[in-house]
């Protein structure tokens, strides 16, 4: 009973509080597949420790691109609903694995809209609207022409850089932070290394954070890793999530230790959409 006393007074502290969303932005200097892998194993892992979580997928991709996420042409888009409202798609797709999915733009050639000033407010408000429903928004983002990130919101919240053990990959992750950098200002960013073994990504994260600490004089933080695991590609042949499919695995320890991290807030940064 004591128990169900503290629930119910921290479910009413919630509640008095009002929505407090969580955006944390995902970049990704990695390949398509391993950065979705990490996307849908990270929102199922979040969902088990307790949380109500929405992927947005907030590229330019098509719709076939995105298929990892269970989205389809069923499904509408946030620029969609704003411009065709007469269209009625639903906005959100519920997962099997507990979380939800929306898509931010309806293909490679939608991005040009983000470039009007109006209809871009429309969608921040579509987007708070809809991230004010759940406690975490992880954003599938990628930088617009102008490097920046595709909604203003997504400066405010945590960036996290996905990265792997690869020459090109790191090159890459740097060349977003600095981009980054010279757009929004110097910030903190956290990154995650996939692909790896512990002592790899501890001296891929040591490197890459001296060298923004020395010409971009900004602080990187350690969110993570995720190891090489076969059982990430048989749970993702298989549709589901590795902690679900595979819970006794490297990779399945390393997601909830990651979510777990996320989820009390050790590490990475805490904002919101206020």
């Amino acid at each position: 009973m004591i128990h169900a006393h503290k629930d119910q007074a921290s479910g009413l502290r919630r509640m008095m509080a009002g929505p407090n969303p969580r955006v944390i932005s995902l970049l990704s200097a990695a390949s398509k597949a391993e950065h979705a892998r990490l996307m849908t194993n990270l929102a199922a892992s979040l969902h088990r420790q307790g949380n109500k979580v929405l992927i947005v997928e907030a590229t330019s991709a098509s719709m076939n691109e995105v298929s990892h996420y269970g989205i389809n042409g069923d499904q509408g888009t946030l620029l969609e609903a704003i411009m065709r409202p007469e269209l009625h798609q639903p906005l959100i797709n519920n997962d099997s694995e507990g979380y939800s999915v929306a898509k931010l733009l309806p293909g490679n050639s939608a991005s040009r809209f983000l470039q009007n000033g109006n209809l871009k407010q429309q969608i921040e408000r579509v987007f708070s609207a809809m991230a004010s429903q759940h406690d975490i928004i992880l954003v599938d983002a990628a930088l617009t022409i102008h490097d920046t990130m595709p909604l203003d919101v997504l400066h405010r919240g945590e960036i996290l850089i996905h990265m792997t053990r690869d020459v090109g990959s790191i090159t890459q992750a740097y060349t977003l932070i600095k981009q980054l950098c010279q757009q929004v200002g110097r910030r903190s960013f956290d990154i995650v290394v996939s692909h790896t073994s512990e002592s790899q990504a501890r001296i891929i994260f040591n490197n890459i954070a001296e060298v923004a600490r020395r010409h971009l004089h900004i602080e990187l933080h350690f969110a993570g890793l995720i190891p090489s695991d076969e059982h990430l590609g048989i749970a993702a042949k298989l549709g589901r999530s590795v902690i679900e499919a595979f819970p006794m695995t490297k990779a399945s320890a390393a997601f909830k230790a990651l979510a777990g991290k996320i989820d009390h807030n050790h590490g990475l940064l805490e904002t919101s959409l206020g």
